[in-house]
């Protein structure tokens, strides 16, 4: 009886915890069991800990110590969280990851003489922290329109993407940046609580260096902790078509996210002018064009494929885009092919982009639309030193249809940004 009376009082204890709400270091005690939780905050879009972001500092001297203490660990929870910005299916990856993230982390700190399996370490992620949101309003907030904010997060019936579309609206986007500021900061981490048996008390906090280290045989690699000052960004994307490079058909285009990353402009060129054969003048493959392109992303956020992969914050996923280029041209094969002109094309792309290393991209796009072709024919002399215009073969072509193919090797490039500050 004293048992199961042991395991209603635990389950109650939990219960009763306002997780989202609560300061770290606390600690609660029944007859024989203790419970303590911390908290570890993360930066924006960030799954990696570091070290001195927020309130880390302290928190992470506070674990060290006691997964190295003498007392048993029964247990560890670890409830992760995102904040409620950007895209659902992002968030979701995100909390999840924050989770596994802290998980690595406690499991590399425990000294080998716990013998702690990983499988007494549970996760429950939540993709958005909208219960938190609520509590750090009440407690943060200092517009004049609090009530209507609280309003719109307490609103029923409504999907969180309206929500978000309404505080959004709120004085002009005002209230919506000053959420993103000083709120949301602190709706990204992970708390995880710790069960210890039997019962201690809370013990003043010891240097981790005190504590004897054993390196544990579990020790399980986590990301590298990092400074708080800074945060990764793509500001552009430099590519080349593989399939116009394997003709010898050199290319590059260059892309810049703009838009809170879901748009983005292309801007390309295309420059392959070669001669060769007898005196240099029997075969030509000219071509000087250039064009851009406006793309709309629907997914600007996306998970890596594997661990190793770095997050790509825009540029990945489904894309749909118009694009606009003009060119002139030059090509000849002996007598047979022989043509100069003009051209312009307008049309729609559509496109898939996906991370294939932590600093490559993969792009797949297929384009469709008109293309308006001027065409001189010539014929070259024997020694073909001099050509002759052919004015039977001059006109304009008109095509519709299929108009480009890519499959593209892409580059990010990812800067680090002082946090506050705007690319």
């Amino acid at each position: 009886m004293r048992f199961v009376a042991h395991i209603i009082s635990l389950f109650l204890l939990l219960c009763s915890l306002p997780l989202v709400a609560q300061e770290s270091h606390e600690m609660y005690s029944g007859d024989t069991l203790a419970v303590m939780h911390s908290r570890i905050y993360y930066p924006v879009n960030e799954v990696d800990i570091y070290e001195d972001y927020m309130t880390n500092p302290t928190e992470l001297e506070q674990i060290k110590h006691l997964l190295h203490s003498t007392q048993l660990i029964d247990s560890i929870t670890i409830y992760s969280y995102a904040s409620p910005e950007g895209s659902y299916t992002f968030n979701k990856w995100l909390a999840a990851e924050r989770g596994q993230t802290a998980k690595r982390y406690i499991l590399a700190n425990i000294p080998a003489y716990r013998n702690f399996p990983d499988s007494l370490i549970h996760i429950q992620s939540t993709a958005e922290n909208w219960a938190g949101m609520r509590e750090e309003i009440e407690h943060r907030y200092t517009r004049a329109d609090k009530v209507r904010v609280l309003e719109i997060i307490d609103m029923p019936g409504i999907a969180d993407s309206e929500r978000k579309r309404m505080l959004a609206a709120l004085d002009g986007g005002s209230s919506w940046q000053y959420i993103l500021d000083h709120i949301m900061p602190h709706l990204r981490y992970a708390t995880w609580i710790t069960v210890w048996h039997p019962a201690i008390k809370m013990a003043p906090v010891a240097s981790y260096m005190s504590v004897p280290a054993v390196e544990s045989p579990r020790t399980v690699r986590v990301p590298a902790l990092k400074s708080q000052d800074y945060y990764s960004k793509t500001i552009l994307a430099v590519k080349t078509n593989m399939l116009y490079d394997a003709l010898t058909w050199l290319n590059y285009s260059i892309e810049v996210p703009f838009a809170g990353e879901k748009f983005s402009a292309l801007l390309y060129h295309q420059f392959p002018w070669w001669r060769w054969g007898q005196n240099d003048n029997e075969y030509c493959m000219r071509f000087l064009g250039v064009g851009a392109e406006a793309r709309y992303w629907f997914l600007p956020q996306t998970r890596p494929e594997t661990p190793k992969l770095k997050i790509r914050d825009c540029l990945v996923g489904h894309y749909v885009g118009l694009y606009g280029e003009s060119g002139m041209y030059d090509f000849e094969r002996k007598t047979d092919i022989c043509y100069q002109g003009e051209y312009w094309s307008v049309g729609l792309s559509y496109g898939y982009s996906m991370p294939i290393c932590k600093y490559l991209n993969l792009e797949f796009a297929i384009s469709g639309g008109y293309a308006s072709i001027a065409h001189r024919g010539y014929t070259p002399s024997p020694d073909y030193e001099i050509l002759w215009r052919d004015y039977t073969r001059m006109g304009r072509w008109h095509y519709w249809g299929i108009t480009k193919l890519q499959v593209s090797l892409v580059v990010p490039i990812i800067v680090n940004l002082k946090k506050g500050a705007r690319p």
